[in-house]
């Protein structure tokens, strides 16, 4: 029996059976049949949503990283606190949600350090006007003294990932190696 869902809710769909798939099976293993197979629909329905599996992954990639960076944004949304209380706020974020992502598994996979770079990009790119906005605006409050929020920005944001990516660190240790970065280049 054919069930018909939303396009939206069905290509949704598609991407979260498809990173499960990739986290059990690799990126390179996985083929748009067992996507269908696992969905218990046709293959061509994949191939409606998406031209190939790499388009598919791309969709996932871009999703995801929207998703992972919504606390984030939603601190720098918050009304006049301290420079301190926001970055004790990123830290506590970052450390209860650290390990914890929805595809966390497929990302930080072994073997999937490509993937796990494009997604840090991919997050960088998406992070870099909200955190550009945030510095102007703190600096307009007299909170900061930043000469070029948008090249500080990217600065710290692309910074960030070798220490985000370093395993051999807690989420504690990443969290207080960034904030002390950041207080050194921005306080």
């Amino acid at each position: 029996m054919r069930v018909s869902k939303e396009p939206e809710i069905r290509k949704r769909e598609m991407i979260d059976t498809a990173m499960k798939i990739f986290a059990w099976k690799g990126y390179e293993g996985t083929t748009m049949a067992d996507i269908a197979k696992a969905m218990n629909v046709v293959p061509g329905l994949c191939y409606r949503y998406f031209k190939s599996k790499h388009k598919l992954y791309l969709e996932a990639v871009s999703v995801y990283a929207k998703e992972c960076i919504v606390p984030m944004i939603a601190i720098m949304q918050k009304e006049e606190i301290s420079v301190n209380k926001y970055l004790e706020q990123f830290s506590t974020c970052f450390i209860a949600r650290d390990g914890k992502e929805k595809y966390h598994d497929f990302f930080h996979g072994q073997g999937n350090d490509m993937f796990n770079k494009q997604l840090a990009i991919t997050m960088c790119d998406a992070l870099t006007p909200y955190v550009t906005e945030f510095i102007i605006c703190l600096n307009k409050k007299g909170m900061l003294h930043v000469e070029n929020p948008g090249d500080t920005a990217r600065f710290v944001l692309y910074g960030e990932i070798p220490i985000l990516n370093d395993e051999t660190l807690n989420s504690e240790e990443k969290a207080d190696k960034i904030m002390r970065l950041i207080r050194k280049i921005m306080v």
